[in-house]
């Protein structure tokens, strides 16, 4: 009885929950999408994930205990737990699973402000973001089983070979791309059409990358004329990059693949691995005669809990909250601790670098020909109808597509590198621009104000259009990452200027070049494209189209990838500017390991999503290899 009522009461959630959904999508179209609406409307889905997740009862001794379960932490937490003897235990601060409604890739920005994600954001900024509010840019990064697979936009690309070579030339042992690509070959499900034969990609890996199962003629257009304009049409996720591709992207069947549902999901029920959402980790328990950790201080239902790790703690938290959880534990630089009270344990620069991938918004094109299907593309609006719904159940329509369709690399002649085959910008072609997404989600989750909305952007509204989004993936300008307080749920401190560094902005205006000589090729003509040319709001004094205008577009349209790394950098011994050896232990403290985007040493030539899995995979074998 007990059984069969329990089977009922998780049947009407779930009706419940689609009658939600509903309810979503039709203040999706009336325009009116709050990220409080959303946050209302995935409470009740949290509380049928965590009965998903077994809500365990928690253990107070575990061999290993990992922080965070964004992609390498749920890797590691599937790996590890593959033997029966061994026990873990996953600690994540955010919610279950994604609410269904965020399958279609095309929404992934409408949880950008809601609980799935953080709500950081940069100082004020000097440099860049100045055409966002308050000249500030979003820094959000997912929380919840999944992490940022959760809300990004399920680009998948793997970097180039150079950048692990030369992590490996500099000492970082197991490192060079001959190293790491069984670990890329061995995460893949791959369904990639043009490059399913050149021997770069696994078939029975956990996460499935495919092609988008949609492709505008624009996206066909550009790759032709990028062709044509003397770029190579090559496989980027094969080690070289420098060329054209269509977008590779973590999805199955235009349905986003995070973290979770990949590695967790079908092994949640095994009896020696636990997984508890809602668990904050504020505090690294130490044997401080032996700097050896031995566990994690955090807080589940408002009350505070110990658990005890026999072998190791694994920070898998991110860029932000790794390093912000050593530093309150006592692990980061000695002066920094001790202005707030911390007693230091071990002295390291945790935090003392951080970089991004930042970009801009445009340029913009507007089409004049082109089908009929084609010029149809003009709102979101026209992609939540039944008929599109019921086309991206069966894996096809313009739902199954992030907006971004292909992939550009360009070298400049700014990049600090000079190896000519290591470009230093992505440039990535949209099929559509702000104009095509109203919601007021959208612009929450750039810092879009609502006059540029109105302006700049409300002129396209009804136009079939489409953009470029130019990121720099070499960057030189450097920050840091700072504690705000000795409070653990107080959010980190980010002191990051975007162009700081003039080449920066250099390096993107050529990019932009790029673009333009590439839109003349007769591919790109023949859909009668146009240069969008409506000066930028605070760009009317340059003229339009020069460099100096494209120079105050780039400061002004600021955007932020969400690709921080290097907070707890990875080096050789030695490197004073490591915080972690190339076998991810943390210098000077016993069974304690970091395994995520924070350990990239160097800004890299790729989204981070795939890197995250690649770290976990490799953390798991070495922590086996470690603990035999």
């Amino acid at each position: 009885f007990v059984s069969e009522t329990f089977k009922f009461a998780r049947t009407m959630m779930r009706w419940i929950v689609v009658f939600q959904v509903l309810c979503y999508c039709c203040w999706l179209v009336c325009g009116t999408l709050d990220p409080r609406v959303l946050n209302s409307l995935t409470e009740m889905i949290d509380e049928m994930n965590d009965i998903d997740y077994g809500n365990p009862q928690l253990r107070k001794v575990y061999d290993y205990v990992i922080v965070g379960a964004g992609p390498a932490g749920c890797v590691l937490a599937n790996r590890l737990s593959e033997d029966p003897s061994v026990s873990v235990l996953i600690l994540e601060l955010g919610r279950g699973e994604r609410p269904a409604f965020a399958e279609p890739p095309m929404l992934g920005p409408m949880l950008m402000g809601s609980d799935y994600s953080f709500g950081y954001e940069t100082e004020r900024q000097k440099y860049g973001c100045l055409g966002l509010t308050d000249r500030k840019c979003s820094w959000t990064h997912g929380r919840g089983v999944g992490g940022s697979s959760i809300i990004n936009n399920i680009i998948y690309t793997r970097g180039n070979r150079r950048d692990f070579d030369n992590w490996a030339r500099a000492g970082m042992e197991g490192w060079s791309w001959k190293d790491v690509l069984p670990y890329y070959k061995k995460i893949e499900h791959a369904n990639v059409k043009d490059f399913d034969e050149n021997g770069a990609h696994g078939k029975s890996g956990r996460v499935s990358v495919e092609d988008c199962p949609f492709r505008s003629e624009v996206a066909k257009a550009f790759v032709a004329s990028a062709a044509q304009s003397g770029y190579p049409y090559l496989d980027y996720n094969a080690g070289d990059i420098l060329g054209v591709s269509f977008l590779q992207a973590h999805s199955k069947k235009g349905h986003r693949v995070t973290a979770g549902t990949a590695y967790l999901k079908d092994v949640r029920h095994r009896p020696n691995l636990h997984i508890s959402t809602r668990s904050w980790a504020t505090q690294i328990l130490f044997n401080e005669d032996t700097k050896e950790t031995t566990g994690v201080r955090f807080t589940k239902n408002k009350r505070y809990h110990t658990v005890r790790a026999r072998r190791e703690v694994i920070l898998s938290a991110g860029a932000f909250e790794t390093p912000k959880l050593l530093m309150n534990s006592g692990i980061g630089p000695a002066a920094h601790l001790q202005q707030h009270g911390i007693r230091v344990l071990q002295d390291l620069p945790v935090g003392r670098r951080v970089y991004e991938h930042g970009g801009a918004f445009g340029p913009i094109f507007t089409m004049r020909n082109g089908s009929p299907a084609e010029q149809n593309l003009l709102s979101l609006e026209q992609v939540l109808t039944l008929d599109e719904y019921l086309r991206f159940r069966n894996g096809t329509g313009p739902a199954t597509s992030n907006s971004i369709e292909s992939l550009l690399y360009v070298k400049s002649p700014f990049a600090s590198d000079p190896d000519p085959d290591l470009p230093d910008v992505e440039v990535m072609q949209a099929c559509g621009s702000m104009s095509f997404d109203s919601s007021f989600a959208l612009r929450t989750a750039y810092r879009l104000p609502e006059a540029l909305i109105r302006d700049y952007y409300g002129p396209l509204v009804g136009v079939r259009n489409f953009m470029f989004l130019p990121m720099l993936m070499k960057t030189h300008t450097v920050g840091r990452v700072e504690l705000k307080s000795r409070n653990p749920f107080h959010h980190p401190v980010f002191h990051y200027q975007y162009f700081e560094d003039e080449r920066d902005v250099e390096a993107l205006v050529y990019s932009i070049r790029e673009v333009l000589r590439i839109a003349e090729a007769e591919p790109l003509q023949r859909l009668g494209i146009e240069l969008y040319n409506r000066p930028l709001p605070g760009c009317e004094e340059f003229e339009f189209n020069s460099d100096d205008y494209w120079r105050c577009h780039v400061r002004r349209q600021t955007a932020t990838f969400q690709h921080q790394v290097s907070t707890c950098s990875m080096g050789p011994v030695g490197d004073p500017d490591a915080v972690v050896d190339p076998r991810l232990r943390v210098r000077g403290i016993g069974r304690l390991r970091v395994a995520d985007v924070s350990i990239i040493p160097e800004p890299p030539s790729a989204h981070t999503c795939a890197m995250s899995y690649l770290i976990g995979e490799k953390a798991a074998d070495m922590i086996k290899e470690d603990n035999q």
